[in-house]
């Protein structure tokens, strides 16, 4: 599932200036899109409590076909309200997928969800490699970004078919306590509100910040879109390697303080070294970090209420976009200072990120 999504996932952040350039879009709309893409998350908190208490593959199933509707929507989008529309439901369904599915992960792993979401997150790695050479191999053969969206929706629909027919574990709630008193009881947990914190700020380095690293090397280094692309792609190896090395360790030996100062170096690589294979390596830098963070944070806060990890997951990670209006922030900042000058915001966060990992 986490190879699937990220795959996907990848395509809107890395083709930002394709699609900006042929849609006609200003750094202000198209970072507003990166932006929506995952902040609409906001709206679907409450997805946590229905993958507690429903049919988890009905959910599931729901979720990778709607995904790949809406990038069906995405491929034959003309302008910028198009591509709203195909973001809501992308981001909506896709939220609704990824949800069901780690939640279930976590219940058959029970004490070995660290290492079972550290399994899952390296296919998610390895789903970030996937992504560029999809979208490499369509521009390259001069199909342009919208057949890497068509083919990706085939996918998506052909997995949310093959959803429907593999069993997910049950869900067993607590009939004493209704749907809207056992999301107010996650929201009141401050140990929940201090995880999501904490994901905010790596948020801002995911997908994000390949679109804006992609949109970087082309229009201030002018790199090719396709040569940027595998640039920024070559790099997210190093995500691939720290996630196989979190799967075969039993005990953890890196904290999140080793996450950030890794973080922060790439991207201080990248902003002031920008060269083809400066920004593959500050890529592998940033994608181990953020990794290896994702999946501490990950199993931190969804195993803090058992019983209620979907509801859990979704509060944390509702609290965490507020890590995503960063695209958004650097689109404007933009379009007034130029992208080179506008990078410097993402240096900013990650010595953020260095002052509150604990």
């Amino acid at each position: 599932m986490r190879f699937f999504d990220e795959t996907v996932a990848y395509l809107p952040y890395a083709a930002v200036e394709s699609i900006r350039a042929d849609v006609d879009l200003t750094y202000a709309q198209a970072g507003f899109l990166l932006f929506l893409y995952p902040g609409i998350g906001l709206l679907t908190t409450p997805f946590g409590v229905l993958v507690d208490r429903c049919n988890r593959r009905v959910l599931a199933a729901i979720g990778g076909l709607g995904y790949g509707v809406g990038l069906f929507l995405f491929a034959a989008a003309g302008d910028f309200w198009a591509l709203f529309v195909a973001v809501c439901v992308m981001g909506t369904l896709g939220d609704l997928l990824v949800t069901a599915g780690e939640v279930s992960l976590v219940e058959i792993a029970g004490d070995n969800a660290e290492p079972a979401l550290a399994r899952a997150n390296l296919l998610a790695a390895m789903g970030d490699l996937a992504g560029p050479l999809l979208l490499a191999t369509a521009l390259w053969s001069g199909l342009g970004w919208r057949a890497a969206f068509w083919a990706a929706g085939v996918m998506m629909v052909a997995y949310g078919v093959l959803l429907a027919t593999r069993p997910l574990p049950r869900p067993e709630p607590d009939d004493e306590e209704s749907a809207f008193g056992a999301l107010m009881s996650v929201i009141r947990d401050r140990r929940v509100i201090a995880a999501g914190l904490l994901v905010a700020v790596i948020v801002a380095f995911d997908d994000t910040f390949i679109g804006f690293a992609v949109a970087f090397l082309i229009t201030d280094q002018d790199l090719s879109p396709a040569l940027a692309t595998v640039a920024t792609g070559a790099g997210l190896t190093g995500g691939v390697a720290a996630a196989a090395w979190a799967s075969r360790t039993t005990r953890r030996r890196v904290g999140l303080r080793t996450c950030a100062v890794a973080l922060t170096a790439g991207v201080f690589l990248l902003v002031l070294v920008p060269t083809t294979v400066t920004a593959a390596i500050a890529m592998a830098l940033v994608g181990a970090a953020v990794n290896l963070a994702w999946i501490i944070l990950q199993a931190r806060y969804m195993t803090l209420r058992p019983g209620q990890a979907g509801a859990t997951s979704s509060v944390a990670e509702a609290v965490a976009q507020i890590g995503v209006t960063t695209p958004l922030v650097i689109g404007l900042l933009a379009d007034h200072t130029g992208l080179g000058p506008a990078m410097w915001l993402y240096c900013a966060i990650a010595v953020v990120f260095i002052a509150s990992a604990r």
